[in-house]
């Protein structure tokens, strides 16, 4: 009898222990969707409020004034591109497709010659705030798939799911884009053969070409001119080179270090914005070209400020490094 009622007490135990785990799980569950319809919902609202601010800065914005009336400086050519990676559906530094159409905007303000390379879905958007300088305008849609790079990123994937690059790298271990999302180092890799098409092709007959990102300057206005005229002659004096923001002194003893620079949680220099002459920026395309193929064959990649770097190493007499801030040649505006 005694064994009985002790093995009664053991069934009875054992079920509610089986019991308490079942309610522990299914609370667990209930909480994790809880928690996955709050980021929903407060995603849905970051896009309903990026959407809102896209249209409100749009609505203020007439176009430029008759070609007649032009004032702008037409003696170079700015690149740019913008394409959307999916970056609005990443769980960390999320930004929304129409955040960066806002932050666009101050590019397409300027009253200068522009090439922009943009997926077909984006165009009716530059097409909008370029009126008045459709004959300054020449807009390259482009899908993902166009990019000369593109054929690379499968192995692009490959060399960042492993086990050699994963290992030591700050970049990986924060989480940071460089390290877990394939396409955004491809587009940031791709404006080198962004800016060789725009130089190539030249439309305008430039001498003098600036890249800018379409996110330059993160949307704000101050950074530009308000009157959308911008005379860059600090950056046209100095066509026979590639002129760059570098927040270091890129010494001969500084850039041993660059081997290992694609696991720092660091930069050497601004990618943002760069310029010169069709002939220097020319040598520039080749020099990431050769670069990025010797990353493929290593095992390695990060994005093009880490890969700019290394062109820099391979033939620094085609790079004037401007010591500076992040935005620094943005400035002056005349």
């Amino acid at each position: 009898m005694c064994t009985l009622t002790l093995t009664m007490s053991n069934i009875t135990k054992s079920t509610s222990f089986k019991s308490k785990l079942l309610m522990t799980k299914s609370l667990f569950w209930k909480v994790l969707a809880f928690l996955i319809g709050v980021l929903l919902c407060w995603k849905f609202i970051l896009w309903f409020w990026d959407e809102y601010k896209l249209r409100r800065l749009e609505s203020s914005w007439n176009g430029f004034e008759q070609s007649e009336n032009a004032k702008g400086c037409y003696n170079f050519t700015v690149v740019t591109g913008l394409f959307d990676i999916g970056r609005g559906n990443w769980w960390t530094q999320s930004r929304t497709y129409n955040k960066y159409l806002g932050h666009l905007m101050q590019i397409l303000m300027l009253d200068v010659n522009l090439v922009i390379f943009i997926e077909p879905k984006g165009i009716d958007f530059v097409e909008r705030m370029r009126i008045g300088r459709e004959t300054r305008t020449a807009i390259v849609p482009t899908e993902l798939s166009n990019l000369e790079y593109f054929p690379l990123l499968p192995r692009i994937e490959e060399i960042m799911k492993s086990e050699s690059f994963q290992k030591d790298n700050d970049n990986y271990k924060n989480g940071l884009p460089e390290a877990v999302e394939p396409l955004y180092n491809l587009v940031t890799n791709s404006k080198m053969t962004m800016i060789h098409k725009a130089v190539t092709q030249n439309p305008f007959k430039s001498d003098y070409f600036i890249w800018m990102d379409g996110g330059y300057g993160h949307g704000e206005a101050d950074l530009f001119p308000s009157d959308g005229i911008w005379c860059p002659n600090h950056l046209l004096r100095h066509p026979d080179k590639v002129s760059f923001i570098a927040f270091e002194d890129l010494s001969e003893e500084k850039m041993k270090e660059a081997e290992t620079l694609y696991r720092k949680k660091t930069a050497w220099i601004a990618g943002g914005l760069f310029a010169g002459g069709a002939s220097s920026l020319e040598r520039f395309y080749s020099l990431h070209k050769e670069t990025m193929f010797y990353y493929m064959r290593k095992g390695v990649i990060d994005d093009d400020q880490t890969t700019f770097v290394d062109c820099v190493l391979r033939d620094q007499e085609n790079f004037r490094p401007v010591k500076g801030d992040w935005y620094d040649l943005m400035k002056p505006f005349r």
